[in-house]
Order: C-alpha cells, then sequence, then structure tokens
C-alpha cells in the first residue's frame, strides 16, 4: 500500500467521526438494514495469530468489525489475516500484521506493525489491533459491494451489521466439527509414563441457539522400576514393576435457547466413567437459567453472570463409598455468580459457586476463584491467581482404606475438606519505551541455556 494511501485512510479513520457528527445530529434510533444480497458479498476474512499473540480476541474484532465476514478457514476467505509477535527492546512486542489476498485478491499483500509496550492492558492492545486491522482491510473493502454504503461506518450515520448467519449460503448448516488426539511418552530408567487422549466435538452457534456436545476419553499409565531387596539375598537387588492406570471418559451435551438480551435457558447432560473418583458410570442431566446484567452485545468487555442449574445424578461405584453405596441417585443444585472486566486498567475475573446434595445439604460445596492483572501505573503490573473451596461433597470416595501405594501414586481422589492455590506476581519495567527494534540473535539457546533469556530480546 502506498505512503499516500495510508495517510488518507488514517485520516479517515481518525476524522471521520467527527465529520459524520457534524452530518447527522443525532444517531438513528435504528441501525439500517442491509438486504442478504448485500451481506453475502461482504469480504471474507480469516484470523491466524501464530503464537500466543497478545490482544487477538476474535470475538472482540467479529463484535466491533460486523461488516466483514469473519470465516473459520483460510482456504474460504478473501484475505489472510497473518499476526505474529516478537519481542522488541523496550521489552514489549512487535506485532506484525500481515494482510495476505486470496482468490479475487490473489498477490495483493500488506504489512502493517503495532508496537506494544511491557505493561500495556489487553484491552488497549485488542484496540490498536482493531485500527490496523480496519486500515489494513479498507482497500480490500472498497472493492466490494458494501464500499458504496461506507464511509468510515456505513452512510446515513447507520452504524456497521454484523454479517448474519442467515445471510450465509452454508452446506454445513453452521455446524462446527472437531477431533482431536495426543500422545504423550516420557521415560527414564525407572519410570515411564504414556498419557494417550481424544476428544470430538460439535457446535452449533446462532444468535437464538448454542448447542455444544462432546466427547472425550484419556489413558494415563505410570510404570515404575522399584528395586527391592531380594528375601534369599540382601545383597542382591531384585527389579519389582508396578502399573498405575487412570481412565476417563466423558459425553456432554449443551443446549442454550436465548430468551433475551439477557437471559438465556438450557439443558446440560452428561454420561461418563472415572477411575480416579471411583465412579463406575455416572449420569446427570441439569436444566439451567443464566442471567446476565450487561447485554450479551457487551461481553467483550464485561460480564455479570447469575447461573442456576439443579438436577438428578446418577452414580455406580467400583467400590462401595464410605457411605456404603454401591450405586445411587442423587438430586442436586449449583449457583454461579460470575465477573469478567477487560478494561484499560487490565483485567477481572471472579467466580463464586455453591453447590450441594437436596437429600442432604451438609453435602456440599463453595468454591471462590478468580484472576486479576492491574495496570497500576507506568510499568508496573500487579496480578492475582487463585482458588479456594471448602469441600463436603465427595460422597463417591472409597470406603476401603487406600493402600500406601494408591495414596502416593494418587490413584485415586483422597478425601479432603479443603483445597486452594495462590499465585502473587509483581512487574516493573523501567528504561527506554522507544527501541522497537527487534533483534533475534542468540534467540534459541537450547535447554540448558535458558538461564540467559531476557524479556527485552
Amino acid at each position: 500500500m502506498h505512503t499516500s494511501l495510508r495517510l488518507v485512510l488514517l485520516a479517515l479513520l481518525t476524522l471521520g467521526p467527527r465529520v459524520a457528527s457534524a452530518q447527522a445530529p443525532s444517531r438513528p434510533t435504528s441501525a439500517e438494514v442491509l438486504p442478504d444480497s448485500l451481506l453475502q458479498s461482504s469480504l471474507r476474512v480469516f484470523l491466524d495469530c501464530q503464537g500466543n499473540v497478545r490482544g487477538c480476541d476474535r470475538l472482540f474484532f467479529v463484535q466491533e468489525m460486523g461488516y466483514v465476514n469473519w470465516v473459520r478457514d483460510r482456504f474460504d476467505s478473501d484475505v489472510h489475516l497473518l499476526l505474529t509477535s516478537l519481542n522488541a527492546g523496550n521489552g514489549g512486542r512487535e506485532i506484525t500484521v500481515n494482510f495476505l489476498g486470496q482468490k479475487r485478491f490473489a498477490g495483493k499483500t500488506d504489512t502493517l506493525v503495532v508496537n506494544t509496550l511491557p505493561n500495556d492492558a489487553d484491552d488497549r492492545v485488542r484496540r490498536e489491533l482493531l485500527r490496523t486491522f480496519q486500515l489494513g482491510l479498507a482497500p480490500y473493502v472498497a472493492r466490494t459491494p458494501i464500499a458504496s454504503r461506507m464511509r468510515l461506518s456505513l452512510a446515513n450515520g447507520a452504524v456497521a451489521p454484523t454479517v448474519s448467519p442467515r445471510s450465509i449460503k452454508d452446506r454445513w448448516n453452521l455446524w462446527l466439527y472437531r477431533i482431536d488426539g495426543n500422545l504423550n511418552a516420557s521415560g527414564e530408567q525407572l519410570v515411564k509414563t504414556t498419557n494417550l487422549s481424544t476428544s470430538l466435538s460439535a457446535a452449533r452457534t446462532t444468535d437464538a441457539w448454542k448447542i455444544n456436545l462432546t466427547g472425550t476419553h484419556s489413558y494415563n499409565e505410570r510404570d515404575f522400576k522399584l528395586l527391592v531387596a531380594n528375601d534369599a539375598n540382601p545383597a542382591i537387588r531384585d527389579t519389582v514393576s508396578v502399573v498405575v492406570l487412570q481412565r476417563a471418559s466423558n459425553t456432554n451435551a449443551l443446549i442454550g435457547r436465548t430468551i433475551n438480551a439477557h437471559l438465556t435457558a438450557g439443558v446440560k447432560v452428561s454420561a461418563g466413567f472415572s477411575e480416579v473418583l471411583n465412579q463406575k458410570l455416572a449420569v446427570r442431566m441439569s436444566p439451567a437459567l443464566e442471567y446476565n446484567y450487561f447485554p450479551w452485545s457487551e461481553a467483550t468487555r464485561h460480564q455479570l453472570t447469575a447461573l442456576y442449574y439443579v438436577g438428578p445424578n446418577y452414580y455406580r461405584y467400583y467400590r462401595r463409598t464410605v457411605f456404603d453405596e454401591t450405586e445411587e441417585t442423587r438430586f442436586n443444585q449449583t449457583l454461579l455468580l460470575a465477573l469478567t472486566q477487560r478494561q484499560k486498567w487490565g483485567n477481572t475475573n471472579l467466580t463464586l459457586e455453591g453447590s450441594h446434595y437436596l437429600h442432604d445439604p451438609q453435602r456440599n460445596h463453595v468454591t471462590l476463584s478468580g484472576s486479576m492483572d492491574l495496570r497500576l501505573g507506568r510499568g508496573f503490573s500487579l496480578n492475582f491467581r487463585g482458588s479456594a473451596s471448602r469441600v463436603r461433597d465427595q460422597i463417591y470416595i472409597a470406603g476401603a482404606a487406600q493402600s500406601e501405594r494408591d495414596i502416593l501414586t494418587q490413584r485415586q481422589q483422597l478425601q479432603t475438606n479443603f483445597r486452594y492455590n495462590l499465585n502473587v506476581g509483581m512487574g516493573y519495567t523501567f528504561g527506554s519505551i522507544y527501541n522497537t527494534v527487534v533483534n533475534q540473535r542468540f534467540g534459541n539457546l537450547g535447554e540448558l541455556g535458558r538461564r540467559f533469556g531476557f524479556q527485552g530480546g
């Protein structure tokens, strides 16, 4: 893209709102609805964040740039938006945004760069990325039919619409499927570990419905070689193999129906088994209601939700429990309160969850968890991570005493009255904020050389 064109587009993005406000004294009470024929021809964009690019919040970009169609596969896109990130000399990150044209835009490319400071809030980073996307995609949008309805947003002061699923011809009918498989093996002379996990999921999301179906299976094997004295000759050591297996499988279904801008109703159903939890079969069904104090259209900025669900649970156990049960059906209810915020000063996530079985309210579970990332001043950051739980609902614990081997290898869940974890971090960065030079020399020193790593690159 020529420098002059970039300056013109930047001026439009910066001054456009003032011009629009001068021409239109007040915003319309309702946004203009574009015809499906026009929305079908909107620019298709694939967002590709290589690695863990900070601020790459797809949902936020979808809501803020509704005049483009964000697709899930690069082969369906008109523009492949490729983001990569490197350490900068000032301790921040240099995010390179590549605009790669495809199909009718094949051969048309551009590159823009975003520089961040080490303690920039996530909200500031994603808004800077949003501004960069708007700038870089403008030449592509200008070559689509929707360009005739746009200045900075839409003509006549109307807001840009979000591309509606009804305007897109989709042979999959909005269903998204995913299959995953993972194998991890590690070992030493006396210890070998093998972990295998598989999952299958299907999901369909519309404004009115949310359907999630998942199935998972895990297989964990640990093989310990123990050296023990020979009974006949204590000077000789025999090798004894101890194998610990932990297997689990679960299927889940979640169906939610939008009631209004704040309220959602649905049902959760699950079935599976877990050797660690002594559950040979566990089946649960829970109707649920969720209320968000803020409209869901503002979900990328803040959420204050209350989720309630209640229903029956059927358990069949491998071993008789501490309550002398081999199988049982119990009803329980759960209330979950959650607050999520992403602001310029940082991020906040707090959750309070409580549940109990209806047949015995003393069999309950209360958990308070959360995280806070605060930007308290220039270069100064403070973060908290933690949770605390009061546990009184382990009705699945086996009644028979566990062996020393089972306890040490954590083959089965141990009885406990509480759980907690806490992490506190603080950081202060000072010095030059202008050094955006990227130098990746000595960037890979191997496992033993990581002690020489430094945030500044």
